[in-house]
């Protein structure tokens, strides 16, 4: 038996609701066939949380002989804290036993700027392009006055539908099975995303290779989403294990995550779990409803509104062959003008909204202006990928290219990785035509995590961005620092 917790901050399940007095810990436990008793103690002393999702089987009972040792998993909430205090959560069961350090949430930004805010953003995560266990090395860079406060994992945490070549049976047990497998190697470590996900309370959303690629749309590499069939088999074990390893408790697929550290206030939207296969929505009817509720509390109480999703929103519309080779955009569903409108609606009202996400296997940085005032309306920050996917084929050319390059001029430390795209000249153009102009303001090629640090200036939040490369070489990996952004009342 083996047990891994992990942070999670909890959902505001009301308005208002206290970050930085309650914290959650998700429990993993492994290579057991039934779920063992635990005993939990705070700061060594024994103390029942509340049971948020009990440990349980996350494969359900008809897919896993009950005597077949397998993942177990839960989510236990303890109340009543201090707000920005550390404390050492252990869980024991028998002789086994796992413990973590934790440091809660402040109830808002601090007034210090010497001590920022940090966040931490995680995308695009292949764990077989990660031997050397880098990621986990650079987030061991992040401590003392770095260490997040927060870390926000945008998307394709796991990459269900690779390798490319593999026989995926078209059969739900197995493909539960064989996705548990998977979802183990990255959370229980050792590497993986182990040093993320206990560096920091986590929050997860999904994108398209937590189901597959493209999901929920047929792909042509994955065989078994040829038929609606053989979606529903694969879709079904792949819930099963995203609510299991990432789903924060006690939120329903599609449902967002809302966090408020004021002056800012998070939306983190999961637009990719209910979306329809007509592409008339992203979003569920609920979440659009949370959405617009959020857009308007965040002007009527004069805060700085934070939205993350799976893809951006610079991200124009695709054509028929590239959204079911590669992946339809947000901007090719039919609720994006809703979308998109009522995020504009926030610096409409007074105040710039910043916007967060990942999967494009790049960093950018980049800015849209309101060319009506010419004040900064929207900021978006890309951090991507932290382990690029292997591409069979493809990334062997790349390689090529890059050696012969190299005998003849200076080499590419990123030989297998795309270059920046530079957003379109406006944002939405099909929504709000010319009014938003846009521009690139960094790019970042190659694996990549990036910290946000949140300082208090005046009325206003500085937002400062730092990549920190991933690479084997010392001079590659130094980081960088970007702007900061300055968030302004308008």
């Amino acid at each position: 038996m083996d047990i891994r917790l992990y942070p999670r901050p909890a959902p505001a399940m009301t308005a208002h609701q206290t970050a930085g007095d309650r914290l959650q810990i998700w429990i993993g436990v492994f290579g057991v066939a039934t779920p063992p008793p635990i005993q939990w103690f705070l700061n060594g002393t024994p103390i029942t949380p509340t049971t948020i999702t009990d440990l349980h089987s996350v494969r359900s009972a008809e897919l896993v002989p009950s005597t077949s040792p397998r993942a177990f998993t839960g989510v236990y909430e303890f109340t009543g804290l201090q707000p920005e205090s550390a404390y050492t959560v252990k869980a024991q069961s028998g002789v086994q036993q796992a413990s973590i350090e934790v440091q809660t949430l402040p109830d808002q930004l601090p007034t210090d700027s010497s001590k920022p805010f940090h966040v931490l953003l995680v995308s695009c995560y292949y764990q077989p392009e990660d031997r050397s266990e880098l990621v986990s090395a650079v987030i061991g860079q992040l401590k003392g006055t770095l260490r997040p406060n927060l870390t926000l994992l945008l998307g394709d945490q796991v990459y269900l539908d690779l390798p490319t070549l593999t026989d995926f049976k078209d059969d739900t047990t197995w493909l539960a099975d064989w996705f548990e497998r998977y979802y183990v190697n990255n959370w229980r470590g050792p590497g993986g995303l182990e040093a993320i996900l206990s560096s920091a309370p986590c929050i997860s959303i999904p994108d398209d290779h937590e189901y597959w690629n493209n999901a929920p749309h047929d792909s042509l590499v994955v065989g078994n989403t040829q038929s609606a069939a053989g979606r529903e088999r694969w879709r079904t074990a792949a819930e099963m294990l995203y609510r299991g390893f990432q789903l924060p408790a006690p939120l329903q697929l599609g449902d967002p995550f809302i966090l408020d550290i004021p002056p800012l206030s998070f939306f983190l939207a999961d637009s990719r779990s209910q979306r329809s296969e007509n592409r008339s929505r992203s979003m569920t009817p609920q979440a659009l409803q949370a959405l617009q509720a959020w857009c308007n509390r965040v002007s009527q109480e004069g805060l700085f509104g934070v939205f993350a999703t799976g893809q951006s929103l610079y991200d124009e519309p695709v054509g028929s062959l590239k959204g079911s080779v590669v992946d339809y955009s947000l901007s090719n569903y039919a609720d994006y003008p809703e979308v998109i409108r009522m995020l504009m609606s926030i610096p409409d009202r007074g105040r710039p909204i910043l916007c967060l996400t990942g999967d494009v296997h790049w960093g950018r940085v980049a800015k849209s202006v309101d060319v009506k005032t010419g004040r900064d309306a929207l900021y978006e920050v890309i951090s991507s990928p932290s382990a690029l996917v292997s591409s069979v084929g493809f990334d062997q050319l790349k390689m090529v290219g890059g050696f012969f390059g190299g005998l003849f001029g200076k080499s590419d430390p990123w030989p297998r990785h795309s270059n920046p795209d530079t957003p379109p000249d406006f944002l939405a153009r099909q929504v709000f035509d010319k009014r938003y102009q846009s521009n690139e303001l960094y790019g970042q090629p190659g694996d990549q995590v990036v910290l946000l640090s949140f300082t208090r200036a005046g009325h206003g939040v500085d937002v400062g961005v730092t990549y920190y490369p991933i690479h084997e070489e010392a001079h590659v990996r130094q980081p960088i620092a970007v702007g900061p952004l300055r968030l302004r009342p308008l």
